[in-house]
């Protein structure tokens, strides 16, 4: 990709390293290390989802890989490595000789602020702020997942606080909690994340209702663009809502042997 495209996926892997440094920075354990375009997230947990690795056309990405591995390394992590379209050709080589597999892509999409998202079914929506709601997401989140229920408490409750950054939703129906968002704000522009719907509550238009109401509130807040990293299964629902693919960014994952994890 050139010009126009280009500058906006770097600048979305920008943001999203700042909101990773947001969701990551209060774990208990945590090391943070980035830059403008790069990040290093390692926790105590031995799961790959939480030690995160993401590399944007950094002049030295490559140099931050080998040092983000050598950490990962010496602290026993796995790592899952979000990689820029720009720079995954060239650093491939090096990715493969330091251990990492190719396993897939991760779509990143963008609501741009001349696309109408129209309003779904009124539903009940409350920030979780405070003992009691935080805990109601982080269980929809571990459901939504599969994520040990503790391991949740550990790494995604703790930066649901006024003050993180991290602004996270839930949606209430005659059933109770169905499903949960997370928006981080920056600007005039937010990134969406941990969009978490428990399998017995999907297929009911309730993950729908959430988020474009979410998105409808934002925008009068000044808001005017939206992005995220999809799933496979989430990115028909956003391709609905008027999200559209910026890029296909490549996923890599790097395991190390039991004997090197606590």
């Amino acid at each position: 990709m050139r010009g126009e495209a280009m500058d906006e996926t770097e600048e979305l892997i920008q943001l999203c390293v700042r909101a990773l440094a947001s969701q990551m920075i209060a774990t208990p354990g945590a090391e943070v290390q980035m830059t403008r375009s790069c990040i290093l997230g390692l926790t105590d947990e031995p799961l790959a989802d939480h030690n995160r690795l993401t590399l944007g056309a950094d002049p030295d990405a490559e140099g931050f890989l080998i040092r983000s591995v050598a950490r990962a390394k010496e602290r026993g992590r796995p790592l899952t490595a979000v990689v820029s379209p720009h720079v995954a050709q060239s650093l491939a080589p090096v990715a493969t000789r330091l251990g990492f597999t190719a396993v897939g892509t991760a779509p990143l999409m963008v609501l741009r602020p001349d696309v109408p998202v129209q309003p779904s079914r009124p539903t009940d929506i409350v920030r979780a702020l405070g003992p009691e709601l935080v805990g109601v997401a982080g269980d929809l989140i571990a459901a939504a997942f599969n994520e040990p229920r503790d391991v949740i408490a550990r790494c995604i409750e703790v930066s649901m606080t006024e003050t993180s950054g991290v602004e996270t939703y839930i949606a209430w129906g005659d059933e109770g909690p169905m499903c949960t968002v997370s928006v981080i704000p920056t600007g005039d522009t937010a990134g969406i994340t941990l969009m978490a719907t428990p399998p017995e509550q999907q297929r009911k238009g309730m993950g729908r209702a959430l988020l474009s109401q979410v998105i409808g509130d934002y925008r009068r807040r000044g808001v005017e663009r939206f992005h995220l990293g999809a799933t496979e299964a989430g990115r028909p629902l956003y391709a609905s809502l008027g999200f559209e693919l910026v890029a296909d960014l490549p996923v890599w994952i790097l395991e190390w042997p039991a004997s090197a994890q606590d």
